[in-house]
């Protein structure tokens, strides 16, 4: 009975802590001195976030991927549009055993990180249901789930030691709310029970954990090439989605303005895996 009763004086106590304050939204500023990791920065969707980051004032990224040559490659190209600080790292999600190291070595970059993205992936190759070999089902789910699984859960201690209120933002695939035999989107639908999974046990840190769920965005990935039609018949809109459309929502979920989404998994597909599946 006492301590019921203590419990409630808190839970009223605290109440009163709480206070309304208008927020004013300074889109030019939207991510004002905040520094981001962009795991996968050197695909297509992964480099339209790192950009929108810088557009909409972040105050620097480091990009990481696996390949070295195109990370350097990326990061020129950042460089010639912003004067922000811009860093690369090389990082296998293969390798769940480096990963904290691998944030220590992003911080001693950067210093404090806001937040992290993870759109590192890899699509089925050869798929076919009767043909899927154990060796690419592994590949695929290796990298796609259990790499992102255990990024998230060092990314996730890191935030805690340091007391900093986090963004985690996955990018999941409109295939993960569709009907899945392949490893590409069985590993999307584990992606997005995960996100909401990882908000829920995060949120009394402060950590939020959201996904965007694209459809087919024009990226190399789907064999699109810049200045080509985006025409799609994958969905009612009849194009593809563009990756500046993925990077824009992204800069709103890592934005202050995003502080009270978390769980959410955010389809930007022209309604597949909403109300149209393949």
């Amino acid at each position: 009975m006492i301590l019921n009763f203590a419990r409630r004086i808190m839970k009223s106590l605290r109440k009163k802590e709480i206070i309304s304050v208008p927020q004013v939204v300074d889109y030019n500023g939207l991510l004002k001195d905040k520094f981001f990791c962009i795991l996968g920065g050197t695909g297509g969707i992964g480099f339209s976030i790192a950009k929108s980051v810088l557009q909409f004032g972040g105050g620097g990224i480091v990009l990481t991927g696996t390949n070295e040559s195109k990370l350097s490659e990326k990061k020129d190209k950042l460089e010639k549009i912003s004067e922000k600080r811009i860093y690369s790292l090389v990082l296998n999600m293969n390798e769940t055993e480096k990963f904290e190291s691998k944030i220590e070595k992003i911080t001693s970059l950067a210093g404090k990180i806001d937040g992290f993205v993870i759109s590192s992936g890899v699509h089925t190759e050869n798929v076919d249901f009767w043909k899927m070999t154990e060796t690419e089902f592994d590949r695929v789910m290796n990298i796609n789930l259990k790499g992102v699984y255990f990024f998230c859960q060092a990314a996730a201690k890191y935030f805690i030691q340091n007391k900093i209120k986090g963004k985690i933002l996955l990018v999941s695939s409109s295939r993960g709310n569709e009907p899945a035999w392949s490893p590409y989107g069985i590993s999307k639908w584990g992606m997005n029970g995960m996100t909401k999974g990882l908000a829920k046990i995060l949120s009394p840190y402060g950590i939020t954990v959201n996904a965007i769920a694209p459809g087919t965005t024009a990226t190399p990935l789907v064999n699109y090439k810049e200045g080509e039609s985006i025409y799609s018949e994958e969905n009612a809109f009849g194009r593809m989605v563009s990756v500046e459309e993925v990077g824009n929502l992204a800069a709103f979920l890592l934005s202050d303005s995003g502080n009270m989404m978390s769980g959410e998994v955010i389809h930007i597909s022209g309604g597949r895996g909403v109300f149209d599946v393949r």
